[in-house]
C-alpha cells in the first residue's frame, strides 16, 4: 500500500474535508438533535417531499457540471463560461416548472402544507446551482482550502438555521429557510473566492464539448434520481408520518458516505484527472482511495446497523424508533455506497461517464419494478427500504467491477485493499453484538437517572469498546496497512514544511 506517495496536492485537501467533517459533525449532531425533538414526524415528512425535488434537480447537474469544468483544461475558460450558461438556462425553466407543477404535486399526495414551501425549495436549487462553476473552479485550482471552508460555513448556517427556526415553531418551514439561505451564501461566497467571471460569448465548440461530456452524466443522474427517490415517492403515497419516519432513517444511514466517501471523492477527481494518461499511476491512486474509504467507513457503518434503535432512542428520541429498521436496511447499501464515490470519480476523471450512465439505465426499471411491488403488497416503510436497499447493493457491486477494470486493477487487487477493512469491521461487529446481548454494559449503567443518562452512557460504552476492538483487529491482520493509513492521517492533519506548490488562480 502506497498512500504516502500519492499526489502531495491531495494532503491539503484531506486536511481541510477532516476539518469540516469534524466542525459539520458538531453542529450537525447539535442540529438533529435539537430539531428532531422539537418537530413531528409529520414536519420532516413535508420535508422531504420538498426535498425529492430539491435534491432531484440538484442530483441532474451538480456532478456532471463539477465534473466538466475539472475536465476542460483550456487557458481562456471558454469550458467553464459555457458550462455557466448551460446551467442557467436550465436551472431558469427547472423553477418555472416547480412552480407551475407543485400545486398539483401537493394534491396527489394530500399532504397538510402549502405549495410554496416547494416554491422555496426550487429557489433554493436555482441560488445552489448559480455557484457550481466557481465551486467547480476552486477543485480544479487544488484550492481545497476554500472549497471545504465554504461548505463548512453553508454547514453551519444551515443547522443555526434549523435550530433556531424550529425553537420558534415554525414547524417544515423551519427546515425549507435554512436550506435558501445557506445555498445563496454559499454561491456567492464561491464567486467571491473563485474570482469567476463568466465570458459572454464563448466558443459554439465550448458548448458542443460540455454537452457531449455531461449527457451521459446527465442522463445518468436522471436514472439516478429515479432509482434514488423513487422510495421516497413510494414512501410518501403512505402518509406524511411514513414519509418522515422513512427519510429519517435513510438520511442518517449516509453520514458516513457524506462525511467520508463523498469529500474523498471531491478531493481525489482533479487528482485521477491529471493521471489519467498515466494508469498506473492512476490504478494505484484509485485503489488507495477505495482503501482509505472502506477503512473509515466500514466500522462506523457495521457500529451503527447493530446500535440503530439505540442511538435512535438517544440522540432523536422515542417518537422515532419507528425509522430504525428502515436504518438498517439502507446501511446494508451504505457499505457499498461509499465506495462507489471513489467510482464515480474514476470514471468521470477518466472522461468515461458513460459507463454510469448505462447502468443507471440498464437498472431503473428494476427500480421502479421493486417500488411498484411494495406498494402493491402493502409491505410498508420497512419492506420498501429492505427490497430497494438490496437491489442497489448489487446494481453498486456491478458498478464497482466495471470500474475497477476501467483502472487496470482486477478483483485480487481490490480484495488486498478492501479485505482487511471488511474482515475487521465484521469481527468487530460480532463483537459488540456479544457485547450488547450479554447484558454486561446494561449492568454496568443500571441505576443511573435518568434513564436517557444511562442510555447515552451505554451507548458510549458499546461505541468505544467497537472503536478500539476495530483497530486492534485491524492491526493484527493488516499492520503495515494500518500503518499506511495513519501516518497519512498524522500527514494531513499536521502539514509538513515542504515548500508549497504553485497554484494558478486569484486564491493561492
Amino acid at each position: 500500500m502506497e498512500l504516502l506517495q500519492i499526489n502531495p496536492r491531495i494532503e491539503p485537501g484531506l486536511r481541510w474535508a477532516a476539518v469540516r467533517q469534524v466542525v459539520n459533525g458538531l453542529t450537525g449532531t447539535l442540529g438533529v438533535l435539537a430539531y428532531t425533538r422539537m418537530l413531528r414526524p409529520e414536519d420532516l415528512g413535508a420535508f422531504g417531499l420538498a426535498l425529492v425535488v430539491y435534491q432531484g434537480l440538484l442530483s441532474l447537474i451538480e456532478a456532471p457540471m463539477r465534473d466538466a469544468v475539472v475536465y476542460f483544461r483550456d487557458e481562456q475558460g471558454q469550458h467553464d463560461s459555457a458550462a455557466f450558461w448551460i446551467l442557467l438556462a436550465f436551472s431558469s425553466l427547472a423553477v418555472i416548472l416547480v412552480w407551475t407543477l407543485s400545486p398539483g404535486l401537493i394534491r396527489l399526495y394530500r399532504f397538510e402544507v402549502d405549495a410554496s414551501l416547494v416554491w422555496v425549495m426550487g429557489l433554493a436549487f436555482f441560488g445552489r446551482a448559480m455557484g457550481l462553476v466557481p465551486g467547480a473552479l476552486l477543485l480544479k485550482r487544488f484550492q481545497f482550502a476554500w472549497y471545504e471552508g465554504l461548505l463548512m460555513l453553508a454547514d453551519m448556517i444551515l443547522f443555526v438555521g434549523w435550530v433556531t427556526l424550529a425553537w420558534r415553531g415554525l414547524g417544515a418551514w423551519s427546515l425549507v429557510l435554512p436550506v435558501l439561505f445557506s445555498t445563496v451564501c454559499l454561491s456567492a461566497a464561491a464567486w467571491w473566492a473563485s474570482g469567476f467571471r463568466p465570458q459572454r460569448w464563448p466558443a459554439a465548440s465550448a458548448f458542443r464539448d460540455v454537452l457531449r461530456f455531461t449527457r451521459n452524466l446527465f442522463g445518468s443522474k436522471l436514472a439516478s434520481y429515479l432509482c434514488g427517490y423513487i422510495d421516497n415517492a413510494a414512501a410518501g403515497l403512505m402518509g406524511a408520518r411514513a414519509l418522515g419516519l422513512y427519510s429519517l432513517g435513510e438520511d442518517q444511514s449516509a453520514f458516513a458516505v457524506i462525511s467520508v466517501g463523498v469529500p474523498l471523492a471531491n478531493i481525489a477527481l482533479p487528482v485521477l484527472a491529471n493521471a489519467r494518461a498515466r494508469m498506473e499511476e492512476f490504478k494505484r491512486i484509485y485503489l488507495n482511495m477505495l482503501r482509505l474509504t472502506a477503512t473509515l467507513t466500514l466500522p462506523m457503518q457495521i457500529g451503527v446497523f447493530l446500535l440503530a434503535d439505540l442511538g435512535i432512542k438517544v440522540l432523536f428520541g422515542e417518537q422515532w424508533l419507528e425509522a430504525a429498521p428502515v436504518l438498517r436496511a439502507y446501511l446494508v447499501f451504505r457499505l457499498v455506497d461509499a465506495l462507489l464515490t471513489q467510482c464515480s470519480a474514476a470514471t468521470s476523471a477518466a472522461g468515461r461517464p458513460d459507463i454510469q450512465f448505462k447502468l443507471d439505465v440498464a437498472q431503473a426499471p428494476f427500480f421502479l419494478l421493486v417500488a411498484w411491488a411494495a406498494l402493491s403488497r402493502g409491505v410498508g416503510i420497512i419492506g420498501l427500504a429492505w427490497m430497494l436497499a438490496c437491489m442497489r447493493s448489487l446494481a453498486g457491486l456491478v458498478y464497482l467491477a466495471v470500474t475497477l477494470r476501467l483502472a487496470g486493477a482486477n478483483l485480487a487487487e481490490a480484495g488486498r485493499s478492501l479485505g482487511p477493512s471488511l474482515l475487521s469491521g465484521v469481527l468487530m461487529g460480532a463483537a459488540v453484538f456479544g457485547l450488547r446481548g450479554s447484558g454486561m454494559v446494561q449492568g454496568w449503567v443500571r441505576g443511573v437517572q435518568p434513564a436517557l443518562l444511562a442510555d447515552g452512557l451505554e451507548l458510549t460504552l458499546l461505541v468505544a469498546s467497537g472503536a478500539v476492538t476495530y483497530l486492534l483487529i485491524l492491526w493484527i491482520v493488516d499492520r503495515a496497512g494500518l500503518k499506511d493509513v495513519l501516518r497519512l492521517a498524522w500527514r494531513v492533519l499536521v502539514p509538513s514544511k515542504a515548500p508549497r506548490l504553485p497554484i494558478t488562480g486569484k486564491i493561492s
